[in-house]
């Protein structure tokens, strides 16, 4: 049992969603020897169950719906662990289902949410007589729960993200794009170190969807209060003095905080993207940077950084502007995390000129600087001082390769300066 448990465990971990219910289904097949066993959800309203995972002979098949009537699985349904060890077909004779497969034997187990509802069934079916029944049975009772919760995690969501991206079809394509650009960052190695900003991004974005869905909730309860002093014949000159001056407030609050949102989600998804793809464009290099920090400001928040940009507001060169916010990315977070200690004038200055046939690019903060070790390795992949916060030391080997690399250009640390200054040049042609 313990062996069987293991190997469950094992092959559902750091899984979520349908390749959670894939996996474990998949598992507890192997485990058990059935011939068929599937995952379903509950829709009482049809009477009816629908598979989210389903194995038969060992494979993934595609799911299929069923009615409930005159089935076993109506009486797990209804909450009862559902055992017919052999000739499962003699006692629902009108399921034909079964009949047509040819099972012999049948196993189900309820699935229940946090409130104690019947949500879904696991159900083993065989061809042939269990032969250990009881050993089934707990192996679907100890992983029931965690079936449950992911059910239920998944439900939620799709809830949430369903209130969330009601506002605009437009909203909604914008998000969608952000989540797989969000997921191929994570997924990135070269990428790792953006993967923190995330949760950063998501923080400054619900901050005027909350305010969005607020007022939202406020135009709903005064549109029910008028609605029903009209029925009610008890309407005042008052009555639609207030109503008017309110919703009025609301939604140009909401209006504000709906665009705010997209012009956030906009940012992000174009630096993200410009990151992924890394494709030659035309773009004027300091307003696309003024962009690339807009999407980090959640970040500079955390130690009350302020962050200048100067140079020339008229250089606009063909390059690639998924580089260059790969490597302001990475050097903000480099200040951030490891060059200020107060909590107080925390200042990072970037400015950006033309000299002859090269764009320099100056970049500095008033942090605490770096050690003569640091200056020596700064560059070396995998060199770090905070290894023991779970720093791999890759952010300033980024740097310098994309620098030299996808640049063509140099980088060199000025040690004249305090704190921590990187300068950086490059050639790149002009519109």
């Amino acid at each position: 049992m313990q062996s069987n448990i293991r190997t469950i465990i094992e092959a559902v971990s750091n899984t979520y969603g349908d390749d959670f219910f894939s996996s474990i289904t998949l598992a507890l097949h192997g485990v058990i020897s059935a011939d068929y066993t599937f995952i379903a959800l509950l829709d009482t309203e049809a009477y009816v169950s629908k598979t989210i995972a389903l194995v038969a002979k060992g494979q993934i098949v595609d799911n299929f719906e069923y009615s409930l009537d005159h089935t076993p699985c109506a009486n797990v349904t209804d909450d009862s662990v559902c055992c017919y060890p052999n000739n499962v077909c003699a006692h629902f004779p009108d399921d034909q289902l079964l009949i047509d497969m040819n099972i012999d034997a049948y196993l189900g187990t309820p699935l229940h949410n946090s409130k104690q509802q019947v949500i879904g069934l696991i159900v083993a079916l065989y061809e042939q007589p269990i032969t250990d029944e009881q050993e089934t049975l707990t192996l679907f009772q100890v992983f029931s729960g965690r079936i449950a919760a992911e059910l239920e995690r998944r439900e939620y969501e799709a809830s949430l993200e369903k209130k969330v991206l009601s506002g605009t079809v437009e909203l909604s394509s914008t998000v969608d794009t952000l989540k797989q650009a969000q997921q191929q960052l994570v997924e990135s190695e070269k990428m790792a170190s953006l993967g923190g900003l995330v949760a950063g991004f998501a923080h400054d974005v619900n901050t005027p969807l909350g305010i969005a869905i607020t007022t939202h909730s406020i135009i709903t309860d005064e549109h029910k209060v008028l609605t029903d002093k009209i029925a009610s014949k008890h309407l005042s000159m008052h009555d639609m003095e207030h109503y008017c001056h309110t919703v009025d407030d609301a939604l140009t609050m909401q209006g504000d905080n709906l665009t705010r949102a997209k012009k956030l989600i906009e940012n992000f998804k174009k630096t993200a993207v410009d990151q992924l793809q890394l494709e030659l464009e035309s773009i004027n290099i300091k307003s696309y940077c003024q962009l690339v920090i807009s999407t980090l400001n959640s970040m500079l928040k955390t130690r009350k950084v302020t962050l200048e940009i100067t140079g020339d507001d008229e250089l606009n060169l063909t390059t690639y502007p998924g580089v260059h916010a790969q490597i302001l990315t990475n050097l903000i977070s480099n200040s951030v995390r490891h060059g200020f200690n107060d909590i107080e004038d925390n200042l990072i200055t970037i400015n950006i000129e033309q000299k002859n046939e090269f764009v320099e690019v100056r970049y500095a903060d008033n942090g605490i600087g770096l050690s003569n070790e640091a200056k020596q390795n700064v560059f070396e992949p995998f060199y770090t001082t905070v290894g023991e916060n779970g720093a791999v030391g890759l952010g300033m080997s980024i740097v310098y390769n994309l620098i030299t690399e996808k640049l063509n250009g140099k980088v060199f640390l000025d040690n004249s300066k305090n704190g921590a200054c990187f300068v950086y040049q490059f050639k790149a042609s002009e519109d």
